[in-house]
């Protein structure tokens, strides 16, 4: 008697005829009505058996036989109240679902109907199993379970780990919940089940543009440990009051890694925002860097302490009329070096013979995994504009790319991944957010293009897509989408390469925490809608205490 009663429990509705393999209209139950929503996902129990389809509600109607658009009753409504009472009591409205359809439960990738639900069959929800659902053992390693499927807690949607090498975006509006669900995927991603109780942690990178996960920071502090990870390190600028707190580093960088060309531009760059750069002044900057490195001098010593040799031979190659370097062209390189040392290196110290973030640390996180945190928030990097933040940035990805195309000629397989919020400020779609400076980009570009082949993976965070390069999205394939703005709704079906309509309509209105899942990582094969798992550590940063504040400032004033 009790396993018929749970089983009745779990019904909640009914089809009706006219179904496709693709889509099925279906009467709710009272229990239905009560439970399900538009976006949710059920279970259709096929053909009187035990197979069971899983399909998504795309709409649900409130009908009635009593109450339709110019039926026999139309006069008598619009002509007396005491009527509309009567018809009230007689009416017996009920709910219709429409369902879309996605697949056959129990088999990786959700296969196809063979023929449509018969009038009559019964849906269901879903059943807590992941094996029975999707065919994937719930211990299976190297599959982390992210959040709860819409509608269902303690349903999670199996994430596999080896798809991340084709990069993930995270987009979402302010207050849509997006950097928390990004702190929870990193939480996920640092105890990999690896079977047998085992569990690792992926090497991560972040480029904390607000301070949001500092959590983990202070957590490795304080506990000595986050999951699997080995340490937690903040990078923080030379000029931050925090340099000396525990677990906690300056941020110094090389240009060494560089080419004398790629020095040239990037110092061109700074000045013009990565706009418009004059090629016979990149040119020139580069044969006067390129002749002083064949003397033996590094690229980073001529443009630090030794900054007056360069200066001299500048000034040497475009003295006479038949000078190689226009004088012009000599003053603008000049200008433009200028800047660069009074900024870079004299002003905040990121420019040093002595660098802190270099290929040996990258060595040291990959073979004992850890987080590295670049805080650029207010904190950690007071007074550091975009400019400097983005050269920090190109340096990291340039340094990245040499240290991993040599693990791969080498046959030393490692894997990072690199987090980068504020996405759009590093890697700017500059047709659609004309920030006036890329020097980033380029460098993140050739991570998205080629880094997936030698082991790194991107993480990129934006309130806009939109903003972000079209290059560097398009090499995006696994998408995580909170609520974003009405603009970018089209921005982000075709880049993920089309989306359900009733999801794509919902992207504007997702309640907070709440995100849908796609691509190559997503084991369901299709997109779903996911409530975020909660955290294991709390999240500090965006938290208001207004109440709280406005009662001590009130507290112990006379009429209290």
């Amino acid at each position: 008697m009790r396993e018929k009663s749970e089983t009745t429990s779990r019904v909640l509705g009914v089809v009706l005829s006219g179904a496709t393999t693709k889509q099925a209209i279906a009467q709710l139950t009272e229990h239905g009505e009560k439970i399900v929503n538009e976006g949710m996902l059920v279970g259709i129990q096929l053909w009187g058996s035990e197979r069971l389809a899983i399909a998504r509600v795309e709409k649900l109607r409130i009908e009635s036989d009593i109450f339709k658009p110019g039926d026999a009753w139309s006069e008598l409504r619009r002509e007396s109240l005491d009527a509309l009472t009567m018809l009230e009591s007689v009416s017996s409205p009920y709910v219709t679902a429409v369902l879309n359809i996605i697949g056959l439960a129990g088999e990786p990738g959700l296969p196809p109907l063979p023929r449509p639900p018969k009038p009559g069959d019964k849906v269901v929800e879903l059943p807590r199993d992941p094996s029975l659902l999707f065919g994937i053992d719930e211990n299976r390693p190297g599959v982390i379970w992210y959040g709860d499927i819409y509608g269902y807690q303690g349903l999670p949607v199996p994430l596999d780990v080896e798809n991340i090498t084709m990069h993930v975006g995270v987009f979402g509006e302010t207050g849509s919940g997006k950097s928390y669900g990004v702190g929870y995927l990193l939480e996920l991603l640092s105890q990999i089940p690896l079977g047998n109780g085992k569990t690792a942690a992926l090497p991560m990178i972040v480029i904390d543009a607000n301070g949001d996960y500092l959590d983990y920071h202070h957590v490795f502090v304080t506990r000595g440990s986050l999951g699997a990870l080995h340490k937690v390190i903040r990078f923080v600028t030379p000029r931050s009051r925090l340099r000396s707190t525990p677990f906690t580093r300056e941020i110094k960088i090389s240009l060494d890694f560089f080419t004398p060309r790629e020095a040239a531009e990037i110092i061109m760059m700074y000045k013009t925002g990565g706009l418009d750069i004059n090629e016979m002044q990149v040119s020139a900057l580069d044969r006067v860097i390129s002749e002083l490195t064949e003397e033996g001098y590094t690229i980073t010593e001529l443009l630090t302490n030794e900054i007056n040799l360069v200066y001299e031979r500048l000034e040497e190659l475009s003295r006479g009329r038949d000078a190689p370097i226009h004088h012009q062209t000599a003053r603008a390189i000049r200008s433009a070096l200028d800047k660069f040392y009074r900024e870079v290196y004299k002003q905040h110290g990121i420019l040093s013979t002595e660098p802190t973030f270099t290929g040996e640390l990258i060595d040291d996180i990959t073979r004992n995994p850890s987080m590295l945190i670049v805080d650029f928030s207010a904190d950690g990097a007071p007074g550091v504009p975009l400019q400097v933040k983005q050269l920090i940035v190109a340096y990291i990805a340039r340094l990245l790319y040499e240290k991993f195309t040599r693990y791969k000629v080498d046959g030393d397989e490692r894997y990072l991944l690199l987090i980068i919020e504020e996405a759009q400020n590093y890697a700017p779609n500059l047709r659609n957010y004309p920030i006036g400076m890329s020097i980033a980009r380029d460098y993140l570009a050739l991570i998205a293009t080629q880094g997936r082949k030698f082991g790194i993976s991107l993480l990129l965070v934006s309130q806009r897509p939109a903003f972000v390069d079209p290059v560097v999205l398009s090499m995006t394939n696994t998408w995580i989408i909170h609520r974003v703005a009405p603009d970018d709704v089209h921005y982000i079906a075709r880049a993920v390469g089309g989306l359900p309509e009733d999801l794509e309509k919902r992207l504007t209105s997702l309640p907070r925490g709440v995100a849908v899942i796609a691509g190559q990582m997503n084991m369901i094969g299709h997109p779903v809608l996911v409530r975020v798992g909660k955290r294991k550590v709390s999240h500090r940063m965006g938290m208001t205490r207004v109440v709280e504040t406005l009662r001590r400032l009130y507290s112990g004033r006379n009429g209290d």
